[in-house]
This record gives C-alpha cells, sequence and structure tokens, in this order.
C-alpha cells in the first residue's frame, strides 16, 4: 500500500516545492513606469522554466504505469517414432499386376512417399528374400534413405524364398537401443515365409515383449492368377498368387498391430496412408514468458529534469530582492 501511495506523494510534493520557487519577488517602485522593460536572453529562456516541470512530471507518470518489455518464448519438442521398414525383393514382387509397372516398384514409391511424410521419425530399412539384409539403420537422413529405396532392387539379395521371420527380427535388433515411446516395424510382402532360421509368429512375439507394434502389408489377391514376365516381348506367363494372409495378420494381432491387404496400387497407397494416420508422432510446446520493467529509464529522465529546474530557478534564475 505504501509503495502505491508514496509517487503520489513524490508528486504533492514536486507541485508544492515547484510553487515555492515559482513566487515571484515584489520590489516596492512608486510606479511601474520607471522600470525599463527589456527582454534578454536570461528573461527569454526564463520562460521554458514549466515546461521543464511538465515535462517531469509526464516522465514520472511513464514510470508509475510501468512500462517494460514482455518477451516470450516457445520449446518445440518432435516426440517422433522409430519405424523399421521390412520390404519383400522375392522374386514374386515382379508381379505385373500392379500398374503402371510391378509390385516392387509400385511398392518402392508408395514407401518414399510415406518416409516424405514422417519428417519428425526415425527410419531404417531392411530388405529381405531368402535372407535379410539391412540396409539402412534408423535415421533422421530421410534424403539418404529416400535414395536407399530407389535403388533397392531384385538384385539386392540373392537368395531365393521369403525368410519373413528373419525379416522381422532383424528389424526388431534394431530397435534394441531404441528410447522412442513408440516402435513399429512395417512389413511388406506378397507371398509367405518359406525359408530362414526364425518363423514368423516366434519373431513376432519376441517384437511383441520388446514393445514393438507390427503392421504387416499384403500385396496381392490370393488364389488370384498374377502375370509375370518371360524375357519376350508380349508375352507373359501366369502364377497363382500365394499370399498368406492367415499368418500376416496373426503376426500383426500378435503385436496389437494391423494387417492390411493391398490388392491394386491404389489399395496400397490408402493402406500406407492408414497406417500414417495411426501412428502419429506426438509435439510438445511450451511456452514461456518473461517481462522486463523498464521503468527505470523514465524515472531516472523524471529525477534529472526535475533536478535541473531547480538548479536553474536556484542558480542560474535565482532574483535577488
Amino acid at each position: 500500500m505504501l509503495g502505491l501511495l508514496f509517487p503520489w506523494l513524490l508528486v504533492l510534493f514536486w507541485f508544492w516545492f515547484g510553487r515555492r520557487y515559482n513566487r515571484e519577488t515584489a520590489v516596492a517602485v512608486s510606479s511601474s513606469s520607471i522600470i525599463r522593460r527589456r527582454d534578454t536572453i536570461r528573461s527569454v529562456t526564463y520562460r521554458f522554466l514549466p515546461a521543464l516541470r511538465f515535462a517531469s512530471i509526464l516522465f514520472l507518470i511513464i514510470a508509475l504505469s510501468r512500462p517494460g518489455k514482455g518477451v516470450s518464448y516457445s520449446s518445440i519438442k518432435n516426440l517422433g517414432i522409430d519405424i523399421m521398414i521390412a520390404m519383400d525383393v522375392s522374386g514374386s514382387m515382379r508381379g505385373e499386376d500392379f500398374e503402371p509397372r510391378n509390385r516392387l516398384a509400385v511398392s518402392k514409391q508408395v514407401i518414399r512417399d510415406f518416409i516424405a511424410q514422417r519428417k519428425s521419425d526415425r527410419i531404417g530399412l531392411v530388405v529381405y528374400a531368402g535372407e535379410p539384409y539391412l540396409q539402412c539403420p534408423l535415421t533422421l537422413e530421410h534424403d539418404m534413405i529416400d535414395d536407399i529405396v530407389n535403388e533397392v532392387d531384385f538384385e539386392t539379395v540373392h537368395a531365393e524364398g521369403t525368410a519373413i521371420g528373419d525379416a522381422l527380427a532383424l528389424s526388431a535388433s534394431r530397435m534394441i537401443d531404441s528410447t522412442a515411446k513408440s516402435r513399429i516395424i512395417l512389413l511388406f510382402t506378397d507371398g509367405r515365409h518359406n525359408t530362414g532360421q526364425m518363423d514368423p509368429e516366434t519373431a513376432a512375439k519376441a517384437a511383441r515383449e520388446m514393445g514393438i507394434k507390427i503392421y504387416t502389408v499384403g500385396i496381392g489377391t490370393k488364389g488370384k492368377p498374377v502375370p509375370y514376365p518371360t524375357g519376350i516381348p508380349l508375352v507373359k506367363q501366369y502364377m497363382m498368387e500365394d499370399l498368406d494372409d492367415v499368418s500376416l495378420q496373426k503376426i500383426a494381432g500378435i503385436t496389437g498391430g494391423k494387417y492390411y491387404n493391398a490388392t491394386s496400387s491404389g489399395v496400397l497407397r490408402q493402406n500406407v496412408a492408414d497406417i500414417d494416420k495411426l501412428e502419429k508422432s506426438r509435439v510438445e510446446m511450451k511456452q514461456y514468458h518473461e517481462f522486463y520493467d523498464r521503468f527505470q529509464w523514465f524515472l531516472t529522465a523524471a529525477m534529472a529534469v526535475f533536478s535541473l529546474e531547480i538548479i536553474l530557478r536556484s542558480v542560474v534564475y535565482r532574483k535577488v530582492p
């Protein structure tokens, strides 16, 4: 209370003190006509003293309003997730039932589009056929992994077959040291597990113990004839689709993930878009506000101007009776 009252008492004191020094000194003369009036620099500048008083009061009022500068800080923390992509590059991915190219080419483009959407996530890549190979560990360098995906072809893995279990095991092993709160494996395949050291269900259970969720994408339609290139122009050979959708559903179910069946390039894109919506990164934003007082500048100016006025009235413009 005293802190609020003191500045106003100071204003009243300044008014009282100023009036005391503003009093005119009376000189007894018989007639004002004997006083010769003449304007001098001293008399002219004396008229500006009230302006100093006004300026000092103005600065004091501004100081009492507590001017200041507010600064806001925003801290944004991306809580990205870790994603390992396991991509089937076995010979069956040569199937040309996905427009406009074969299954592998369309899958690669869909994966590249998916990577472009996950800006704050670490993404890694495993390719597999009869054996799995790590192509890229978890990284935030999305341009690099995009180039790697683009370069993948059927010659990347020479071993024949489809080792889904080993691909899942290798993908999960790359997340052992991960500190991300959410970790997923995105598995693409158009066939069934037929080789390798670990069966898919065992690999899925191990992933579940590690807190990893698996999403499986089965490419093609079970029991449907699929055209394959023969190396002879305009000549195609057809093979029956051998997609093990039951096993893929079980793998996803064990870990709390989901199975998708991509029967065309359009459906494949939609499947991956759905996964993108399900597994979203979280963003935490914290805002900080700081306030810096600037009233000291105006208070100092008020005191300086007022002191100047008092000195001028008391010394320079002092009137001697």
